[in-house]
């Protein structure tokens, strides 16, 4: 792993995990075979950005009990604690001017304020659609309704399963899908631009025709059902 700091002095910091000044640095506490780094960029004025290294003791002597793993068990290698290190202190936050790690950029200023970029391209995968791309939540959905009528069979919370999802994530995620749709017409009756968003494919066309004649199903049936009500009172009068 590295990470690299860039300051508003122009200061340019670079941090190499590979590169360890003792290439066996826990020898005499045990038998390395993983190391675990951890990168904290949570509480950053609290803590600054900090780097933590553990490891996994292999020796046998030290396990940590055993797994069975298809019918074999297998001795399991204990984590052990190791050091943090301060990469920036809370108070070098205000002149940090962007973060990498492994050559992305993980953090970056916008004005006064650090951007956490993880999150942001986590949430862009997943949302973000275009007329070239199409998102990760919006594709869920297209495999989702072609495993459906690939297998009428069965049930939602199988076919979800089948792609790794659940049922309750595929209903979440269609939900926001449908909400983002400019000719989505809510219980009221009001809504925005009933033409077609440009982009949207004929998966998500499908799920907001469908979800409109639902709707104007339920608005007619609730109609008759109060036009009958009033009828029926007339005639009691």
């Amino acid at each position: 792993m590295v990470i690299e700091v860039l300051y508003k002095s122009f200061r340019y910091e670079k941090f190499d995990s590979s590169a360890q000044t003792n290439s066996e640095p826990f020898r005499a506490k045990g038998t390395n075979i993983l190391t675990d780094w951890n990168l904290y960029l949570g509480a950053l004025e609290e803590n600054g950005i900090i780097l933590a290294e553990h490891w996994y003791d292999g020796n046998p002597q030290h396990a940590g009990g055993q797994v069975t793993l298809e019918g074999t068990k297998v001795p399991a290698a204990t984590r052990q604690v190791g050091s943090a290190m301060l990469l920036v202190s809370p108070d070098e936050l205000d002149d940090v001017v962007w973060l990498k790690k492994d050559g992305e950029k993980l953090l970056w200023r916008e004005g006064d304020e650090l951007i956490n970029g993880e999150r942001f391209f986590a949430m862009e995968q997943l949302c973000y659609s275009d007329a070239t791309v199409q998102s990760i939540n919006r594709r869920a959905i297209a495999v989702f309704d072609y495993l459906k009528h690939a297998h009428p069979t069965r049930s939602d919370d199988e076919i979800a399963r089948i792609m790794g999802y659940t049922e309750s994530a595929i209903e979440r995620i269609r939900d926001a899908e449908i909400s983002q749709d400019e000719g989505f017409v809510d219980d009221d009756g009001e809504g925005q631009n009933e033409e077609d968003t440009p982009g949207l494919s004929a998966d998500m066309t499908s799920v907001r025709d469908r979800t409109k004649r639902e709707t104007q199903f339920k608005r007619t049936t609730n109609e008759a059902t109060e036009t009958h009500a009033n009828k029926e009172g007339e005639k009691n009068t």
